[in-house]
């Protein structure tokens, strides 16, 4: 029986997407599949490797259509196709661990209505997307925590952390749902799994609405890969970042409209962030749901104040404020304007100082391990945190 679907959208970045199965196919494990929605102009060169190269059953690939899907299309066809029992989306310049089946069994003994996990996630860039020196990251605690549903709701409908983006982890992206609240989902939201452009948010925004039981583990399984064609690398370059937001508004045309005049933050307005694409797809599923937003202007209005004190080039942050300012003006009439005092520009700096451990988390400097893949330094950083077996059999000590 397949335990997990690992579903791996991609659009023309076959060389990554190829090193991303690699990893996932070094796995002994049968108990999983990867279905590879390829959305390429060119489908031969994904082809030719599963013909010729790869040759393993637990993989299918379902090739593009005759017109290019928009990215939440191309999920919508994943999902519909996975077989396993829990599902999970990754991108294809990411990787995640097989052996997450492990943990999802363990806790559906531990917690028997448990119907979505999360989990901490490795950050690492790939050796195509380091302008500068930068850090990767490997959480190294290890605990697993039962979520209070009314309060992750609350931190991601309402904002109430007040941070540049809503600390919350569920949902579908980098975490895992059982398939029948997917299905469940497909029923309740207008006949599909999914429907914003910012398909990630908006599914967890569904997730923690329907699962019953959400449990998260402090112990990473997965790796958040950045290669130059990412559109977190795009955040880098404010012309690259641009010209990939007028293609994914083109590919994206005729759902909903990321340009939206009840809430005028637009992604296409040079000073947006990813802060405001988040809240814009929030907001949008709170008014479409009717859902409370009790809260929700006010914390948003914090956290554009705290996407400004995370920006470190004075030029980033006066687009950024300008654009905020815009939009607080604009909002509801200029209600909430008010809110919205952030603090002077202090000084052009770097993200990257120091490597080591803080708060939970190891900062590695990415010239010390030798990877080249997301997976390469999934397998690096195991050497430096809770095994797996440990973990998915309540252990909580290394053992001699």
């Amino acid at each position: 029986m397949i335990q997990l679907s690992i579903c791996l959208p991609t659009r023309n970045r076959q060389k990554y997407c190829i090193e991303t199965i690699r990893g996932l196919a070094a796995s002994d494990a049968t108990n999983f599949e990867v279905i590879v929605g390829d959305n390429s102009d060119d489908g031969s060169i994904l082809s030719d490797y599963f013909t010729n190269e790869l040759r393993d059953s637990r993989f299918r690939l379902i090739g593009p259509e005759e017109t290019v899907l928009a990215m939440v299309d191309n999920w919508e066809r994943l999902v519909g196709e996975a077989k396993g029992r829990w599902l999970s989306v990754i991108g294809d310049d990411d990787h995640i661990d097989p052996r997450l089946v492990q943990l999802l069994k363990y806790y559906e003994r531990t917690y028997p209505e448990v119907e979505a996990v999360s989990w901490a996630r490795m950050s690492f860039n790939w050796p195509d997307n380091r302008p500068e020196p930068a850090l990767s990251v490997v959480p190294v605690a290890h605990d697993t925590y039962v979520a209070v549903k009314s309060i992750v709701q609350d931190r991601l409908y309402r904002w109430s952390e007040g941070s540049k983006r809503p600390a919350v982890g569920f949902g579908i992206y980098h975490a895992a749902v059982r398939k029948s609240v997917m299905e469940r989902i497909k029923r309740k939201y207008g006949g599909r799994y999914f429907e914003h452009p910012v398909v990630d948010y908006e599914s967890s925004c569904k997730i923690i609405r329907e699962a019953k039981v959400l449990v998260h583990c402090q112990r990473p399984f997965s790796v958040l890969g950045a290669c130059n064609a990412s559109n977190s690398a795009g955040t880098k370059s404010r012309e690259t970042m641009m010209k990939r937001v007028d293609t994914f508004k083109a590919e994206t045309r005729g759902k909903v409209d990321m340009d939206d005049p009840v809430f005028p933050f637009p992604i296409s307005d040079p000073g947006a962030s990813i802060c405001s694409s988040v809240a814009s797809t929030t907001y949008w599923f709170c008014r479409t749901y009717g859902i409370d937003l009790t809260g929700f202007p006010e914390n948003f209005a914090r956290a554009a104040m705290d996407e400004l004190g995370g920006t470190v080039v004075e030029e980033d942050y006066n687009l950024k404020k300008a654009f905020f300012e815009r939009g607080f003006d604009a909002w509801e009439g200029g209600k909430w304007r008010e809110h919205f005092k952030p603090q002077p520009f202090w000084g052009n700096r770097s993200h990257n100082e120091l490597c080591g451990v803080l708060k939970d988390y190891l900062y590695i400097r990415e010239d010390v391990p030798p990877s080249e893949t997301p997976a390469d330094f999934y397998h690096f950083g195991e050497a430096m945190i809770m095994p797996v077996e440990n973990v998915t059999s309540g252990a909580r000590v290394f053992a001699r």
